[in-house]
Protein backbone atom coordinates (compact mmCIF):
# COMPACT_ATOMS: atom_id res chain seq x y z
CA UNK A 1 0.00 0.00 0.00
CA UNK A 2 1.60 3.09 -0.85
CA UNK A 3 0.58 6.39 1.15
CA UNK A 4 0.07 9.65 -1.29
CA UNK A 5 1.46 13.07 -0.42
CA UNK A 6 -1.99 13.93 0.33
CA UNK A 7 -2.15 11.58 2.85
CA UNK A 8 0.61 12.35 4.81
CA UNK A 9 -0.50 14.83 6.08
CA UNK A 10 -3.82 13.68 8.10
CA UNK A 11 -1.48 10.58 9.39
CA UNK A 12 1.71 13.35 10.56
CA UNK A 13 -1.27 15.56 12.18
CA UNK A 14 -2.74 12.32 13.86
CA UNK A 15 0.46 10.76 14.99
CA UNK A 16 1.16 14.34 16.51
CA UNK A 17 -2.31 14.79 18.18
CA UNK A 18 -2.73 11.84 19.38
CA UNK A 19 0.64 11.77 21.21
CA UNK A 20 0.24 14.98 22.46
CA UNK A 21 -3.08 15.27 23.36
CA UNK A 22 -2.43 11.57 25.64
CA UNK A 23 0.52 13.55 27.21
CA UNK A 24 -1.79 16.09 28.12
CA UNK A 25 -4.20 13.89 29.74
CA UNK A 26 -2.78 11.02 31.35
CA UNK A 27 0.66 12.15 31.87
CA UNK A 28 0.02 12.49 35.86
CA UNK A 29 -1.46 8.76 35.45
CA UNK A 30 1.51 7.02 34.12
CA UNK A 31 3.76 8.80 35.77
CA UNK A 32 2.04 7.55 39.07
CA UNK A 33 1.76 4.55 37.58
CA UNK A 34 -2.11 4.08 38.09
CA UNK A 35 -3.76 4.01 34.59
CA UNK A 36 -5.68 1.13 33.72
CA UNK A 37 -7.05 -0.26 30.28
CA UNK A 38 -10.44 1.19 30.44
CA UNK A 39 -9.14 4.65 31.58
CA UNK A 40 -6.64 4.58 28.95
CA UNK A 41 -9.03 3.38 26.09
CA UNK A 42 -11.06 6.60 27.09
CA UNK A 43 -8.52 9.11 26.61
CA UNK A 44 -7.17 7.05 23.26
CA UNK A 45 -11.12 7.38 22.14
CA UNK A 46 -11.74 11.17 23.96
CA UNK A 47 -8.18 12.48 21.97
CA UNK A 48 -8.73 10.63 18.42
CA UNK A 49 -12.51 11.78 18.16
CA UNK A 50 -11.33 15.38 18.90
CA UNK A 51 -9.61 16.00 15.99
CA UNK A 52 -12.45 14.37 13.64
CA UNK A 53 -14.72 17.21 13.37
CA UNK A 54 -12.23 20.39 13.29
CA UNK A 55 -10.18 18.47 10.78
CA UNK A 56 -13.67 17.46 8.59
CA UNK A 57 -14.67 21.03 8.89
CA UNK A 58 -11.29 22.22 7.52
CA UNK A 59 -10.66 19.58 4.29
CA UNK A 60 -14.18 20.08 3.27
CA UNK A 61 -13.80 24.02 3.25
CA UNK A 62 -10.43 23.92 1.86
CA UNK A 63 -12.24 21.18 -1.27
CA UNK A 64 -15.21 23.20 -1.46
CA UNK A 65 -13.23 25.97 -2.09
CA UNK A 66 -10.82 24.49 -4.90
CA UNK A 67 -14.36 24.02 -6.70
CA UNK A 68 -15.11 28.20 -6.22
CA UNK A 69 -11.99 28.14 -8.16
CA UNK A 70 -12.84 25.85 -10.08
CA UNK A 71 -15.83 27.51 -11.39
CA UNK A 72 -14.30 30.71 -11.98
CA UNK A 73 -11.64 29.69 -14.21
CA UNK A 74 -14.53 27.69 -16.00
CA UNK A 75 -16.23 31.27 -16.11
CA UNK A 76 -19.05 29.81 -13.94
CA UNK A 77 -21.66 31.90 -12.88
CA UNK A 78 -22.37 30.03 -9.89
CA UNK A 79 -19.99 26.92 -8.41
CA UNK A 80 -23.38 25.44 -7.68
CA UNK A 81 -23.42 22.98 -10.18
CA UNK A 82 -20.20 21.70 -9.13
CA UNK A 83 -21.11 21.40 -5.96
CA UNK A 84 -24.01 19.40 -6.53
CA UNK A 85 -22.30 17.35 -9.05
CA UNK A 86 -20.29 13.79 -8.38
CA UNK A 87 -17.29 16.56 -7.93
CA UNK A 88 -19.33 17.71 -4.98
CA UNK A 89 -20.36 14.03 -3.53
CA UNK A 90 -16.06 13.88 -4.09
CA UNK A 91 -15.28 16.29 -2.15
CA UNK A 92 -17.31 14.95 0.93
CA UNK A 93 -16.01 11.94 0.43
CA UNK A 94 -12.36 12.70 0.40
CA UNK A 95 -12.61 15.17 3.38
CA UNK A 96 -14.29 12.34 5.41
CA UNK A 97 -11.70 9.87 4.39
CA UNK A 98 -9.04 12.45 5.57
CA UNK A 99 -10.46 12.93 8.71
CA UNK A 100 -11.01 9.44 9.54
CA UNK A 101 -7.19 8.88 8.68
CA UNK A 102 -6.52 11.61 10.83
CA UNK A 103 -9.21 10.07 13.68
CA UNK A 104 -7.45 6.67 13.65
CA UNK A 105 -3.35 8.05 13.17
CA UNK A 106 -4.21 10.23 16.50
CA UNK A 107 -6.01 6.99 18.12
CA UNK A 108 -2.63 4.81 17.05
CA UNK A 109 -0.70 8.29 18.42
CA UNK A 110 -2.44 8.18 22.02
CA UNK A 111 -1.94 4.18 22.01
CA UNK A 112 1.60 4.08 22.04
CA UNK A 113 1.57 5.74 25.56
CA UNK A 114 -1.33 4.59 27.37
CA UNK A 115 -0.47 0.95 26.13
CA UNK A 116 2.81 0.82 27.86
CA UNK A 117 1.73 2.82 30.51
CA UNK A 118 -1.24 0.05 31.36
CA UNK A 119 1.07 -2.77 30.39
CA UNK A 120 4.62 -1.28 32.44
CA UNK A 121 2.65 0.41 35.09
CA UNK A 122 6.00 0.48 37.31
CA UNK A 123 8.08 1.67 34.14
CA UNK A 124 6.74 5.00 34.88
CA UNK A 125 9.13 7.23 32.18
CA UNK A 126 8.47 4.73 29.57
CA UNK A 127 5.53 5.84 28.25
CA UNK A 128 7.32 9.20 28.35
CA UNK A 129 10.40 7.85 26.19
CA UNK A 130 7.89 5.86 23.62
CA UNK A 131 6.00 9.19 22.82
CA UNK A 132 9.17 11.06 22.57
CA UNK A 133 10.39 8.26 19.80
CA UNK A 134 6.83 8.64 17.97
CA UNK A 135 7.38 12.45 18.04
CA UNK A 136 10.96 12.13 17.13
CA UNK A 137 9.54 9.76 13.83
CA UNK A 138 7.02 11.90 12.83
CA UNK A 139 9.50 15.23 13.18
CA UNK A 140 11.58 13.47 11.37
CA UNK A 141 9.03 12.68 8.28
CA UNK A 142 7.82 16.09 8.64
CA UNK A 143 11.64 17.27 7.71
CA UNK A 144 12.13 14.97 5.29
CA UNK A 145 8.69 15.94 3.64
CA UNK A 146 9.08 19.43 3.63
CA UNK A 147 12.77 19.45 2.78
CA UNK A 148 14.05 21.18 6.19
CA UNK A 149 16.21 20.37 9.02
CA UNK A 150 14.78 17.07 9.86
CA UNK A 151 16.51 16.58 13.86
CA UNK A 152 15.35 20.23 14.08
CA UNK A 153 11.81 18.96 13.94
CA UNK A 154 12.59 16.06 15.69
CA UNK A 155 13.82 18.07 18.31
CA UNK A 156 11.10 20.59 18.21
CA UNK A 157 8.15 18.07 18.37
CA UNK A 158 9.96 16.04 21.11
CA UNK A 159 10.07 19.51 23.08
CA UNK A 160 6.87 20.21 22.81
CA UNK A 161 5.43 16.81 23.59
CA UNK A 162 7.75 17.19 27.31
CA UNK A 163 6.44 20.32 28.03
CA UNK A 164 2.75 19.54 27.40
CA UNK A 165 3.61 16.35 29.59
CA UNK A 166 4.47 18.63 32.60
CA UNK A 167 1.86 21.02 31.88
CA UNK A 168 -0.88 17.86 31.69
CA UNK A 169 1.56 16.28 35.33
CA UNK A 170 0.77 19.86 37.09
CA UNK A 171 -2.71 20.32 35.95
CA UNK A 172 -3.49 16.48 36.67
CA UNK A 173 -6.31 15.87 34.15
CA UNK A 174 -6.46 11.94 35.07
Amino acid sequence: MKISRREIFPIVLGLADGTCTALVLASQKMMTGGIDVWQAFRIGIITSASGFLPLWVAEYAGLRNDLVRMAKQLNMASAHALQKSDLGLQTLRNSWFMASLATASSFGGAAIPLTLAVIFPRWIYLPLFAANLTLMGVGLVLGYWVQGARWKWALGLMGIGNVLAVLGYKVGFS
